[in-house]
């Protein structure tokens, strides 16, 4: 990164734009970092689909939660089918025995 305000005093400038967020700067787009968290977010939700089916009971009674707990259900079941919670709860065992 050539930030020109953190060169010695006196000593010419470096050679190129400094880094100033134009758009010449090294920095990522909008949509790329909108994909990565959202596969981040997937990651976490199917790591987490029990947590997400227990938190869903919880709601109270509103136009909607009937759906929610329905997707949250059908979730859960999706991450057990391909085995995503039993990999969680073996990787819980192994961090936890050093406990």
């Amino acid at each position: 990164m050539r930030q020109p305000w953190l060169q010695p005093p006196g000593s010419p400038a470096p050679p190129g734009v400094p880094d100033d967020f134009s758009p010449r700067s090294a920095t990522r787009s909008a949509g790329g970092v909108a994909l990565a968290f959202g596969i981040a977010m997937l990651l976490l939700a199917a790591g987490r689909s029990a947590e997400i089916v227990d938190a869903a009971y919880g709601l109270p009674l509103a136009p909607g939660t009937e759906a929610l707990i329905a997707v949250t259900e059908w979730w859960d079941e999706a991450m057990q089918a391909i085995g995503v919670t039993e990999a969680v709860a073996a990787l819980r065992a192994i961090l936890s025995a050093g406990r």
